[in-house]
Formats: C-alpha cells, sequence, structure tokens
C-alpha cells in the first residue's frame, strides 16, 4: 500500500486543493468526476465485457491452475519480472514522470490508477476469495494486473496506441506470471484487468472539453474548428 501514499502526495502536489477557486477544483472533486465518467457508454462496454469475460473464466479456474501451477509453463525467474510491474511501483514512477514533464495527461493517469486500486482493495475485502496457494482471502481481485493494465489504458489514452501497446502486453505478462506464481486464479487476473481498464481511462473524460471555434475574416464567418482545450 505504500505507492498509494506516494501516489497521493503526487497527485496533491500536483493539484493542490484550493477552496472557493472557480479556476481549479479539489482532489475530491476530481476522483468524484473521475468515478462518474467511469461509467458512461464505453465504461458500461468495458465493465459488461470485463464481467462476463471473468464469469466465463471462472469455469475454467481449475484447468488453468493445474496447467500454470509450479511454474509449468513460465519459470520464476523470468515470473519476477512480471510481478514487479504489477507492484504499483513503477506505474508511480512513470505516472510521476508524467505529471512531472506532462502534466495534462498525468493528473488524469494518477486518478484512474488511485480509484481502481481502492476499489480492487476493497473488492478483495468484500469478496474474500481465498488464494490458490494460501487460505489468505485477498484473491480477487488481481491487484498487480489491476495496475498493469490501469497504466496501458492511460498510456494508450494519452498518447495513443503505438505508445500503449507495448504496456496492453506487459499488462499480459503480469497476468500470466499470478498464474505462474499460484498467486490468483485466472477469474482474479481476468476481474483485475478489466477494473484497471476501466478506471485507467476514466480520469480523461473531465479534463478534455471540446469547444467550437468560429473563425472569421474580413468578409464574415471564414469557417468552424474544434479545440481540445485540457481543464486546468
Amino acid at each position: 500500500m505504500t505507492y498509494f501514499k506516494i501516489l497521493i502526495l503526487l497527485f496533491c502536489l500536483a493539484n493542490p486543493c484550493i477552496s472557493g477557486a472557480e479556476e481549479s477544483l479539489s482532489v475530491l472533486d476530481h476522483a468524484e468526476l473521475t468515478a462518474k465518467d467511469t461509467f458512461d457508454y464505453t465504461g458500461f462496454w468495458i465493465l459488461g465485457a470485463g464481467a462476463a469475460a471473468t464469469l466465463i473464466s471462472f469455469q475454467f479456474d481449475q484447468q488453468t491452475h493445474d496447467a500454470w501451477t509450479n511454474h509449468q509453463h513460465m519459470s520464476a525467474d523470468i515470473s519476477r519480472y512480471g510481478n514487479f510491474w504489477g507492484t504499483g511501483i513503477p506505474e508511480v514512477i512513470i505516472i510521476g514522470g508524467q505529471i512531472y514533464f506532462d502534466k495534462d495527461n498525468g493528473i488524469p493517469a494518477a486518478e484512474g490508477l488511485l480509484i481502481g486500486g481502492v476499489v480492487t482493495h476493497a473488492s478483495k475485502l468484500l469478496i474474500a476469495r481465498e488464494r490458490p496457494d494460501s487460505n489468505t482471502k485477498t484473491a480477487m481481485p488481481s491487484g498487480h494486473t489491476q495496475a498493469a493494465f490501469s497504466l496501458a489504458a492511460s498510456m494508450t489514452e494519452s498518447y495513443g496506441w503505438k505508445v500503449g501497446a507495448p504496456f496492453w502486453g506487459l499488462g499480459v505478462f503480469t497476468g500470466l506470471t499470478r498464474l505462474a506464481d499460484d498467486a490468483h486464479w485466472l477469474s482474479d487476473v481476468v476481474a483485475g484487468a478489466t477494473i484497471g481498464v476501466l478506471f485507467g481511462r476514466a480520469g480523461y473524460k473531465h479534463h478534455r472539453q471540446i469547444q467550437p471555434v468560429v473563425l472569421f475574416n474580413d468578409n464574415g464567418v471564414d469557417g468552424l474548428a474544434m479545440t481540445l482545450a485540457m481543464d486546468w
């Protein structure tokens, strides 16, 4: 949970809470808007598809467990890299760099990772599913997978698919390492990926506003253009 504290600190430093300032929303205001934007039209499709995939994957939990456990398909030396990628540490470092060099994209990325992480860990407590390798009741959803897929979604929203594609691959890799380490069931991984994507993209909507601009010349209106403005 240490990375949550670092992420909150970065977010607060980049977006100070100025009560009553019309030009700035507070951290809680942004969090509330991100939560609302999560369940737009695209968000409902992501949630529906992810929920369906999670329910289907339940049927293959034991089969996948038996095929992947004891590192049958991935050595421990390889899986440790995926496990580290999903700890949240690389995600915080990357988003921290975004906040420093590209605040407009870094802040919504931080919002998505933070809120998605809170939802993930709250869900763990509510569902209380045992992990396949122990009786620890924190299996569903996978927090490592949520963090990795949240970053993939936010990087794609920030810079497009050419930049985002490697992060999606790292997200899949992270999910597979959780199976190889016998730390999660397949459905835990699918649920974590769903939450990561759902919230990873959500913070961008209220930060971006499409505004019409009317172009004038000496004879009147010359045309109509659209500008993309960041809400800062």
